[in-house]
């Protein structure tokens, strides 16, 4: 074989050689592409399992409330991107004004534990009727307000209260001093001179078997005593007989018992209520009381209303059956 034809065979052979190993190499690099591939995939599909895993997880965190948050760490609010939680607070900040709006009822609503004090003076526009006197000698008596008022010389009325959860007590207190000149029927004396003074004092004690603080409202039954103290100077003047004057006063017990009550009607007004009767040193007595009030502020309290008050006493030749009655007005103050 000639030298060329060798040459030719070589080169040949070696281009042969050549053109598989470019293939091999082609392939290889298209193998190691495909693999790449789906490895990239694989890896994609897993992030986004994961991903839609945490959502899930987070999205039920996200209607629960936040745990209380310790030692100054903040934990955000994941269900609500506008939820502000501040370093050591314990709720959200959306559920600080009904925690305050609950704080400030408790402390709105009265403290039953400790004593409440109220004072109420008054001013009883009362007639009086009946009858008064002496051995063999009384004195009648139908005065209305503005007769006794021209007649009055000194007046003093008024009430104190103390309460605590259901427990009452109360006083009320009266003194009036009243004088007045009559003409008296026939020819016997010329005229009589009636000088009467009145002490009534009524200390009770009550229990209030319903009770509503909060607006105001309750009914007590009552019982105590009503401690009386009169005296009467009656002046006869001269007629046909000579004048004469008759002394007398008295002091009396009587056991009394009944009920008080007062119902909110609004924030400002309220009805009050009263009813006792008794005896005991005087054959009866009794009290009736209603009125309607107004509450100025926390502390004041105006109250206007009708009142009576009846004895029946005729014992040991001194005689008071009277029945004073008539509208009352007053002012209350809490402490």
């Amino acid at each position: 074989m000639s030298f060329t034809r060798k040459l030719q065979v070589t080169l040949g052979m070696l281009f042969m050689l050549a053109t598989a190993s470019a293939g091999s190499v082609s392939a290889q690099a298209r193998a190691s592409a495909d693999s790449l591939r789906t490895t990239a995939a694989t890896h994609a599909e897993s992030t986004t399992a994961a991903e839609n895993d945490s959502a899930q997880k987070l999205s039920g965190v996200g209607v629960e409330l936040i745990a209380p948050v310790k030692n100054g760490e903040i934990k955000p609010d994941v269900s609500n991107s506008n939820t502000v939680v501040t370093p050591n607070s314990e709720l959200p900040a959306a559920a600080a004004p009904a925690k305050m709006d609950a704080a400030k009822s408790t402390q709105s609503k009265p403290d039953d534990d400790k004593w409440q004090f109220i004072f109420s003076p008054y001013f009883w526009m009362a007639g009086l009727h009946g009858s008064t006197g002496g051995p063999n000698r009384t004195v009648q008596v139908d005065e209305s307000f503005g007769d006794i008022f021209k007649s009055l010389k000194f007046a003093f009325m008024g009430v104190f209260e103390a309460n605590k959860g259901r427990l009452a007590v109360q006083t009320d207190v009266e003194y009036v001093s009243l004088e007045d000149e009559k003409a008296t029927p026939g020819p016997l004396f010329s005229n009589a001179t009636a000088n009467i003074k009145t002490f009534v004092f009524t200390p009770e004690v009550g229990y209030r078997f319903y009770n509503e603080p909060e607006k105001g409202s309750f009914v007590e039954v009552l019982g105590g005593t009503r401690i009386w103290h009169l005296s009467s100077d009656l002046t006869f003047g001269a007629g046909v007989l000579p004048a004469f004057e008759i002394k007398n006063s008295r002091t009396w017990v009587d056991a009394v018992a009944g009920l008080r009550g007062k119902a909110a009607l609004s924030e400002k007004f309220f009805l009050m209520g009263r009813f006792d009767l008794g005896g005991g040193g005087s054959k009866f007595t009794y009290q009736l009381f209603g009125g309607l009030g107004y509450n100025i502020n926390k502390k004041i309290a105006l109250v206007g209303g009708y009142r009576a008050l009846d004895v029946n006493y005729d014992r040991d030749n001194f005689v008071y059956n009277t029945n004073q009655r008539g509208p009352i007005v007053g002012v209350g103050f809490k402490f």
